[in-house]
């Protein structure tokens, strides 16, 4: 549907990779729940259509990003926001899995309004905000010009992999 580039890859692909590549964390984590949300609705939508082993991809799919959003919690910065929401994220795959095996949507719809709304958290905080919040922060909490790729030499230019 693409055409390919010299890369194997699509246009859309490369361009794809690039938008991940240079978003800061915060629009990073838009992308997931941007992800998780149409994923889950995927999901719905296989088990309408009695495609079983595509509802379980798609509700893999959910789960490994609400995986991912758990394991990015900074405790450090704000332990009871992160204890809440980590709360919230099990709750999340606690209702994915009752999804995956009763063939249930309703558990699928509460994880989708759950995940909307903290979109909509994430968005509104990000437009309201003079500056990125989480501009040149590492998950370790260190600063983003301290990172260096494994093997590299400070200030040299480093390859790109392709």
């Amino acid at each position: 549907m693409y055409a390919k580039n010299g890369y194997g890859q699509s246009n859309f692909q490369r361009y794809r990779a690039v938008k991940i590549q240079t978003a800061s964390p915060a629009q990073i984590m838009l992308m997931l729940y941007d992800g998780a949300i149409r994923f889950a609705l995927i999901a719905r939508k296989k088990i309408d259509e009695k495609d079983y082993a595509g509802k379980g991809t798609y509700i893999g799919k959910v789960q490994a990003i609400v995986s991912e959003l758990m394991s990015s919690l900074d405790f450090s910065v704000a332990p009871e926001l992160c204890q809440r929401l980590e709360q919230l994220y099990l709750y999340m795959m606690e209702r994915l899995t009752q999804a995956n095996l009763e063939l249930d949507q309703e558990p699928i719809d509460e994880v989708v309004s759950l995940l909307k709304t903290l979109r909509e958290g994430w968005s509104e905080a990000l437009t309201s905000l003079p500056q990125d919040p989480t501009t040149n922060r590492t998950p370790n909490g260190g600063s983003r010009a301290s990172i260096q790729r494994p093997g590299a030499t400070p200030g040299a230019p480093q390859e790109e992999k392709t």
